[in-house]
């Protein structure tokens, strides 16, 4: 039986063919456009599945021929370079195809076996999607780095994914009883939008208080200590309806009069520390386990163009990352009954609601 996935799963397995043929990757600016003269050669790609365990890939430059070892060294098999790039093209044409929401790609079982796959993606639990090994010409090493693997092909994914985690917490103040029903009420695509007008409307006051998760709240003070009020106050204006890309959330925040007297930042400052809370997010952070500071994705990310072809970002190109990131990402609005947020509730009398943060990529 042919293995299903939707586009970014597959994504992660035509990545990694297609860096077996072509035995290089470039890095990227700000914009996605390659920088030629920042190459990295791609000695070994090493990837772990569920059945199989831990598998490297030697790719025999000279041979044109890729040879796989298992987790013991033991060699599994041999394929020829050119046998893999003959899938790569018709995986990324039937990725391109759109259709189903999950789609079997019938000429990809062959060579899937003759690799020793049997799965398209990594584990979930794996911040890495793929590790390779690299020929350094810098620091003229052999460094073996995680990669997570993003994709343009299909919707724009997640970078930070919405989950109970990520509730933050408020207190409103100055609105009358009378209106916790009315506003909890008020239904349709914009309610959240809607709640908090009312809620403006009559005078009420919407109080950043803490994060529903201790974890997510010491990771984001080892990031930087004001970061929770800040991305609380970046959710405020959003589900207000005012922005939603990272860009435009960041100009308004930026005229915060409150914030300006409080710590005096100006809007470059404000950049700054959301651009290192984005990278830590793509990298390594999780909301809910404890962070020790440390990248898990050490190299950094792969992206999957709309053309097919690959570039990524690494430690020597970080601000063009960050800046990527910082461009290309917005604030999404999950599910309010799965994450259980968007209500006004009492507790101990104070009156309060939740936003929830997701953070998307753009189209």
């Amino acid at each position: 039986m042919s293995i299903k996935g939707n586009k970014g799963e597959w994504s992660e397995f035509y990545a990694f063919i297609k860096i077996l043929t072509d035995k290089k990757i470039f890095a990227a600016d700000e914009n996605l456009e390659m920088i030629k003269d920042k190459v990295f050669s791609v000695l070994k790609i090493i990837r772990e599945e569920a059945k199989m365990g831990i598998n490297t890939y030697d790719i025999k430059t000279k041979k044109n021929t890729v040879v796989i070892y298992d987790e013991k060294n033991k060699m599994l098999g041999t394929v020829q370079s050119e046998k893999i790039k003959k899938s790569v093209s018709k995986i990324f044409e039937r990725m391109k195809q759109g259709g189903e929401a999950t789609f079997a790609v019938s000429s990809a079982n062959q060579i899937m076996k003759e690799l020793f796959c049997t799965q398209i993606k990594a584990s979930s639990g794996n911040k890495s999607d793929l590790t390779l090994i690299i020929h350094d010409r810098i620091s003229s090493t052999l460094p073996e780095l995680g990669f997570s693997i993003k994709s343009m092909i299909g919707s724009p994914s997640t970078l930070l994914n919405a989950s109970g985690a990520t509730n933050f917490v408020y207190r409103i103040e100055d609105l009358e009883n009378s209106k916790t029903q009315e506003i909890n009420d008020i239904t349709g695509h914009s309610k959240l939008r809607d709640r908090a007008k009312i809620i403006y409307g009559n005078k009420g006051k919407v109080i950043f208080e803490e994060l529903d998760n201790d974890s997510f709240k010491k990771n984001l003070c080892m990031i930087d200590t004001v970061l929770p009020e800040i991305l609380a106050e970046l959710l405020k204006i959003y589900y207000d309806g005012k922005a939603s890309t990272m860009r435009e959330l960041v100009d308004i925040l930026s005229h915060n009069k409150e914030l300006d007297a409080k710590y005096g930042f100006d809007k470059e400052i404000y950049e700054f520390k959301i651009k290192n809370f984005l990278v830590a997010i793509a990298l390594g952070m999780t909301p809910n386990k404890k962070w020790d500071g440390f990248t898990k994705a050490h190299g950094g990310y792969i992206i999957v163009r709309e053309d097919g072809e690959l570039v990524c970002y690494h430690l020597y190109n970080r601000d063009e990352f960050q800046n990527y990131l910082y461009k290309n990402t917005k604030l999404d609005t999950p599910s309010t009954t799965r994450h259980k947020f968007g209500n006004i509730y009492e507790e101990n009398g104070i009156k309060k609601i939740k936003y929830n943060l997701q953070i998307r990529f753009l189209k």
